[in-house]
């Protein structure tokens, strides 16, 4: 398990590497001038040459990633401009804010998908089947940020059971109830697609393995139904729902960009929408860079679960 480990870590090298190098030469194609920009009404030439000799943009592409890629590799991601602090700090300072928005949505989707998908093959072609089936693909076609906005609309300014926007109140105490007040409609809009697809796949896993013959045989034995769907069928099925997490896992990571600009949630994605706004290229970078790394971590997670459960991954 240590060997298996060990190449998955040096696997995901390249993988950020690419990762690193296609953010910067996106930020370096951008059409204008970043210190024209930066600068705003106080672009006089002297000014935006100062600045772009402070930056670093003077120097050729390749020596500017270069030296960037060295002090990231030593913990160093630069400091942004517009908010005059390291960008490292800010990250971690709003990562938690999406941890906790991205954490909540994959752990409902994850929970309400498998079991949607398992009451669905189980009750295949009945009731229950039809209609998780229609609520699934009418979950799958809406987008996220569209479902936001109409939860807002409905339950925040009409019936007022939440709050509209934000991660705590203005005023008031900042407990556990405030916050499961303000993260119930946006963590709901991020898990719905994700909900879709995890339920459609593992209606399909599961349906694959009511049909082998353990299933059979647990059944020929007398074993109750509830315990052969639930801890025969399901474990098996499992091998192949865990995949389906791990992509999904990423999804909610990378949806949660929109989620926080339309319910005004204090993570990562508002920060790096507002850092490309206002073209902090060292923010959006270091930003960028390290969601890459959580992915990456993440799905090396998945992959040693399901070794776990399959040896045979690791061979």
């Amino acid at each position: 398990m240590a060997g298996y480990i060990l190449k998955r870590l040096i696997s995901a090298i390249p993988v950020l590497f690419g990762i690193s190098i296609i953010v910067f030469v996106i930020m370096a194609m951008i059409p204008g001038d970043p210190a024209t920009a930066i600068l705003g009404s106080y672009a006089t030439p002297e000014n935006v040459e100062k600045l772009n000799r402070d930056l670093g943009l003077d120097k050729p592409m390749v020596r500017r990633y270069v030296i960037w890629l060295g002090n990231m590799l030593q913990g160093d991601f630069g400091r942004s401009f517009s908010l005059n602090r390291p960008v490292l700090d800010e990250v971690m300072d709003r990562f938690g804010a999406t941890l906790v928005l991205a954490g909540t949505s994959f752990i409902l989707c994850a929970l309400l998908g498998i079991a949607a998908g398992v009451v669905s093959a189980a009750r295949q072609y009945g009731w229950a089947d039809k209609a998780i089936t229609f609520a699934v693909l009418l979950g799958i076609s809406i987008p996220s940020f569209f479902l936001g906005m109409m939860m807002i609309l409905i339950f925040a300014v009409q019936l007022r059971w939440f709050p509209v926007s934000g991660m705590w109140p203005i005023y008031g105490a900042r407990d556990l109830s405030a916050l499961i007040s303000h993260l119930t409609l946006p963590a709901l809009a991020l898990a719905v697609v994700a909900t879709g697809v995890v339920a459609r796949l593992s209606r399909a896993a599961m349906l694959e393995v009511l049909r082998q013959d353990f299933i059979r045989t647990a059944r020929a034995k007398g074993v109750h139904e509830r315990s052969v769907i639930w801890r025969h069928a399901l474990r098996a099925a499992m091998v192949s729902i865990i995949p389906v997490l791990g992509v999904q896992a990423g999804f909610v990571l990378s949806g949660a960009v929109y989620i926080e600009m339309v319910f005004q949630w204090p993570g990562v994605g508002r920060m790096l929408v507002d850092a490309i706004l206002k073209r902090d290229i060292l923010l959006v970078q270091g930003g960028v860079v390290f969601v890459a790394a959580c992915y990456v971590g993440f799905n090396i997670i998945v992959d040693v679960a399901q070794s776990l459960l399959d040896p045979r991954i690791k061979t």
